[in-house]
């Protein structure tokens, strides 16, 4: 009859265990922010084609907006766009959010000489 409580006692404690890492391991979706990676090109970096491409990835973003016009990620996060650039100095903004409504803003810098 005791090994029979203990091993009551046990399996109930697994369980609660089981739920309780599974809640943790949802809940990293509302402690991780949004963040957006610009791969390419670099920050401040001067250029002397008129057409660019921007290239990055996203975690945990929803919705994602280059200069106003929604992008498109792939499964992983990635994404791609090109852009005509103005002569002199260019400013393109990334904005994102998470499905929790939590918003991250990037800037790049470009110059076209």
């Amino acid at each position: 009859m005791i090994a029979r409580t203990k091993l009551k006692y046990l399996l109930i404690t697994t369980f609660f265990l089981l739920v309780l890492g599974y809640g943790s391991y949802q809940m990293r979706n509302l402690i991780n922010r949004p963040d957006i990676i610009i791969d390419s090109p670099s920050n401040g970096a001067s250029l002397t084609s008129p057409l660019v491409t921007i290239a990055g990835r996203t975690d945990q973003i929803a919705k994602l907006f280059l200069n106003g016009d929604k992008l498109i990620t792939d499964h992983t996060g990635r994404f791609e766009s090109q852009l005509l650039l103005a002569r002199g100095y260019n400013i393109i903004q990334l904005d994102g959010e998470d499905r929790f409504g939590r918003r991250i803003k990037k800037k790049l810098e470009l110059v076209l000489n």
